[in-house]
């Protein structure tokens, strides 16, 4: 196999200008180079309307990083922030109990009094983005390590920008590592829940209706950030004060129409646009299978469990979601790509790359021997690579494995000493959302999978032998009297005999048993997966260079795959026809709500005073020019997670509408995008406000939001 080395100078990387940026998930600092393609689908703002480092009153200083795994963004002077139901979900379930069913009724705090604190969620705001390609490289020639380069430019970046201040930096590897991002953000850690409807708004449809159009979902929560008195970062505290914020969005109750301009803000979690075709292949026929029948072990096993018992559905409620979403995605990635040819249409695109590799004077061919060279390399890492995703699909899902880590975690902390406070509150917070039997019946098919698929496949590594000497030794980590025994956790509980119970049951080595043979598996593929990384990162100079000569049949739009770094994506609003004799319109109404109401349903239940309300057609002036409440909306602007909560913004920069999934038919666009197919979907800002304001009565918040009619 021939050996690559890539040599980065500073001539190489500006001549990649990267001509004909357009289609994906682009950095802020590319706002200027969109600018006329966007201006001609109807834009029109100005390109430092979408970017300027911090406090010019662009739109990124108003869109923040909610908790690290959604976006959100903030609606009123007075630091009010809306992101998706789904993005507040923990927080909201963690004020819920039986007496307060937050989850159920919905929760409107009615004073700033009553707004909820939540420890550890924290909102980031983005001061700045620079890609530093050209200070990190030169310091790798000279013979530093990446890591120590990008330490040392950060150190130097952050200069001005001190952590005492609330301020964070990071320097993330872009295209394969053939670029680096600078970003720094100023982090706000006392966000507070204000306002969510009930989960028969915020998840109407719940699994049913996830990942689908026609949707009618209002996936909506709202929060507000809190300072310090004089404006700056600070932890809960009851002396801090709303959030100034000098220019908040403006919301608008204009709509929509077919084919209007949208564009979507937020950080999208992970893509792989550029994926050699041989993976592609290889999640699609074995990885992502697997995943699937895995996670449909465990989820029917709860669902059965959440449908009967009012308690078990709000202790797994988020659990259960959480799971479920990448389980229904898979499944419509695998028929997606199917449907659309995506396979097809990569192969191509990758052998136009080997052509046009072919014809060059500097290492000619390169592409080829590349893609030969993955294809191997996939084939003899399937088996390593299949064996990682059973132990990353059991070791999340088995609940007495997390026992045992934090029973872990707290005898450590009293054998070294310390204070065993937090370790006894994780433990208790565990034991809270816990249903032993539950976790019994949904792990021992998990597991017992996971052993038929290690003894008809000796390579994958199952540990086969480790659990036929449990069941010899302790009849097996199933037998109920095991999980029955797990010591009770109290405030008041005295501590040494607490440690001494969790030392001495029977499952406490389980953690680090697994966790063990786990690290081993996963350490047989470090080297080769650095070897495929290089590859990658060759693979990608190629195209860099292909399309930045507009090679034959070669797609010269190269936006950067996500890696949950602030990006935009445009499109026009529109529906889309997935396959032959269906048509979806770009909206739904409040109508579709009635439509798919089903008494007592788990799914498409309502509380009654919403239905009456919809069923007078109380719209008011959230009501489009028909007389309808519109309730979610379509556009073919590129997203992945992390969107969850984006803004979604017309030509003028108002927000029309929050991100919250995609359509079943273009989930694949993690590694195959194509406008024809696939959509986003989002609420309508409109749908959202009807809710707070006719449904919910929430007028204080009303009052604090400036409207665009």
């Amino acid at each position: 196999m021939r050996k690559y080395t890539s040599i980065f100078t500073v001539a190489a990387l500006t001549a990649l200008s990267f001509n004909g940026l357009g289609q994906g998930m682009w950095f802020p600092e590319d706002a200027a180079a969109q600018y006329d393609k966007m201006k001609t689908m109807g834009m029109k703002m100005s390109w430092n309307d979408i970017y300027t480092e911090g406090g010019a009153g662009s739109l990124n200083d108003v869109v923040v990083h909610f908790g690290g795994f959604c976006t959100g963004e903030v609606i009123s002077s007075q630091g009010l922030v809306l992101t998706n139901h789904h993005c507040g979900f923990d927080a909201i379930q963690s004020h819920t109990s039986l007496e307060n069913n937050y989850l159920k009724d919905g929760f409107w705090a009615e004073t700033l009094a009553d707004e909820k604190p939540n420890p550890g969620l924290y909102v980031d705001f983005i001061i700045k983005m620079e890609n530093v390609s050209l200070e990190v490289f030169p310091l790798i020639a000279q013979g530093k390590s990446e890591r120590e380069a990008i330490s040392e430019i950060l150190e130097s970046k952050m200069a001005t920008y001190p952590s005492k201040d609330g301020y964070i930096g990071h320097i993330d590897p872009t295209y394969a590592g053939n670029a680096y991002e600078l970003t720094i953000a100023r982090r706000y850690p006392d966000v507070r829940l204000v306002g969510a409807p009930p989960s028969a708004v915020g998840k109407y449809g719940a699994d049913t209706d996830n990942w689908v159009f026609p949707r009618h979902t209002g996936d909506f929560s709202m929060f507000r950030i809190y300072t310090a008195p004089d404006g700056s970062p600070a932890e809960f505290s009851a002396e801090n004060v709303p959030m100034q914020v000098k220019k908040p969005l403006v919301v608008s109750l204009k709509g929509t129409e077919e084919g209007d301009f949208s564009m979507i803000y937020g950080f999208p979690g992970r893509t792989t646009s550029y994926m050699p075709v041989s993976e592609v292949a290889q999640q699609l026929d074995v990885m992502l299978p697997v995943r699937i029948a895995l996670r449909d072990l465990v989820l029917s096993t709860w669902d059965s469990a959440m449908r009967v018992d009012p308690a078990v559905k709000i202790q797994y409620a988020s659990t259960y979601a959480s799971v479920s979403n990448g389980w229904k995605k898979w499944i419509g990635q695998i028929e997606g790509m199917e449907a659309s040819h995506g396979l097809d249409t990569l192969r191509k695109r990758e052998m136009a790359m080997v052509a046009w590799s072919a014809k060059q004077l500097l290492n000619p061919g390169a592409a080829g021997d590349l893609v030969a060279s993955f294809a191997t390399q996939n084939a003899a890492l399937e088996n390593d690579r299949l064996g990682l995703v059973y132990w990353q699909e059991v070791l999340p899902r088995w609940e007495l494995a997390t026992w045992s880590r934090l029973a872990q975690d707290l005898v450590n902390t009293f054998d070294k000493g310390g204070d065993c406070a937090s370790a006894m509150a994780a433990l208790q917070d565990f034991h809270k959302d816990f249903v032993p039997e539950l976790d019994r019946r949904a792990s021992k098919r998990l597991i017992a999978a996971w052993r038929a698929a290690g003894e008809d496949n000796g390579a994958l590594g199952v540990p086969i032998e480790y659990f036929a000497e449990t069941e010899a030794f302790i009849q097996g980590y199933f037998n109920p009297e095991l999980y029955n025994s797990l010591p009770a956790v109290s405030p008041d509980a005295e501590v040494a005999a607490l440690v001494a119970a969790h030392r001495n049951h029977l499952a406490f080595s389980l953690w680090p048993d697994l966790l063990g043979m786990y690290r081993a598996h996963s350490g047989k593929l470090r080297e080769p997966e650095m070897e495929y990384a290089a590859g990658m990162k060759a693979w990608m100079y190629e195209r860099m260079n292909a399309a930045n000569e507009n090679g034959e049949g070669i797609n010269a739009n190269m936006a950067s795959d996500a890696n949950s770094t602030l990006r935009f994506a445009y499109g026009r609003v529109g529906g889309f026809s997935p396959k032959d004799g269906v048509t979806y319109k770009h909206f739904t109404t409040a109508d579709g709500i009635l439509d798919k109401y089903v008494p007592g349903d788990y799914e498409f239940d309502l509380p009654e005073d919403l239905r009456i309300k919809l069923e007078a057609k109380d719209y008011g002036v959230y009501a489009n020019a028909e007389g309808d409440l519109p309730v979610c909306f379509l556009a073919a602007n590129h997203t992945s997670g992390g969107n969850s909560g984006s803004p979604v913004f017309n030509a003028k920069g108002e927000l029309i509408g929050l991100n919250f999934d995609r359509v079943w038919e273009g989930t694949m666009s993690d590694f195959y995008f194509t406008p024809e197919r696939c959509r986003n979907i989002m609420v309508d800002v409109r749908y959202v406000m009807w809710v707070v304001d006719v449904y919910a009565g929430a007028d204080r918040l009303i009052q604090e939001i400036k409207f665009s009619r």
